[in-house]
């Protein structure tokens, strides 16, 4: 079980929407700035040497003839990237470039998911993705990789203190994130008393995987 697997699942608590965006896009920022690929042929054998993804579908690689026969009968309309489209393959939503059918980014959302489908997402990543890279409020978390492969909590924690964390090198993500608290036995200080938090029974949950350097480099490039 993921509960004793690692110390990022427990309790559910009271949704904290304003910190909770404000650190997503911090982090974001960070993770996204810390690389500029010199070569963008470098950059995506680099990603998909990562094989990052589910159920088949890897972030860089183009889509085989069978999952091109899933796209067709399951296309999505709606928001994506410029320049991009997007299908469904039971819950994973896949965004493609319309250029190449390479796969830029995937992600799967659930909403008012009650505690076994909760479980059930944060477990899946953590056996597929290992240990997150880092967690920010008990409701975000982070797998971050470089061309070397995942970036361990040590690694990221030692470079954030010496501010070094574009030196990582970080070329693609994992985010999850949750309206329910992850961490274990989270609590806040509250006028000098600690309190626990409420407990929520059901929540939104949320998770992409992607390369940012490699989205930004098809955006504003003709890639085979």
């Amino acid at each position: 079980m993921y509960c004793e697997k690692i110390r990022y699942c427990g309790k559910a608590g009271k949704i904290i929407r304003l910190i909770t965006f404000v650190v997503a896009i911090l982090l974001v920022t960070s993770f996204s700035s810390s690389v500029e690929a010199d070569d963008s042929s470098t950059l995506l054998e680099e990603v998909i040497s990562l094989k990052l993804g589910l159920n088949g579908y890897v972030v860089g690689e183009k889509l085989t003839a069978e999952q091109k026969k899933i796209a067709e009968k399951h296309p999505l309309q709606g928001k994506a990237y410029e320049g991009t489209w997007k299908f469904s393959d039971a819950e994973l939503v896949i965004v493609v470039d319309e250029k190449t059918d390479r796969i830029l980014a995937m992600y799967q959302q659930k909403n008012e998911a009650d505690k076994v489908e909760f479980k059930e997402m944060v477990a899946s990543l953590m056996d597929k993705f290992g240990t997150p890279t880092t967690i920010a409020h008990g409701k975000i978390l982070y797998w971050a990789f470089n061309k070397h492969g995942a970036v361990s909590e040590d690694v990221f924690d030692a470079a954030k203190k010496i501010k070094q964390t574009a030196d990582l090198g970080i070329i693609a993500t994992v985010k999850l994130s949750a309206e329910r608290d992850i961490a274990p036995d989270l609590k806040v200080k509250e006028e000098g008393a600690e309190k626990s938090k409420d407990v929520s029974e059901n929540g939104d949950i949320y998770f992409i995987i992607t390369s940012d350097p490699l989205v930004r480099q098809f955006m504003g490039t003709n890639q085979s």
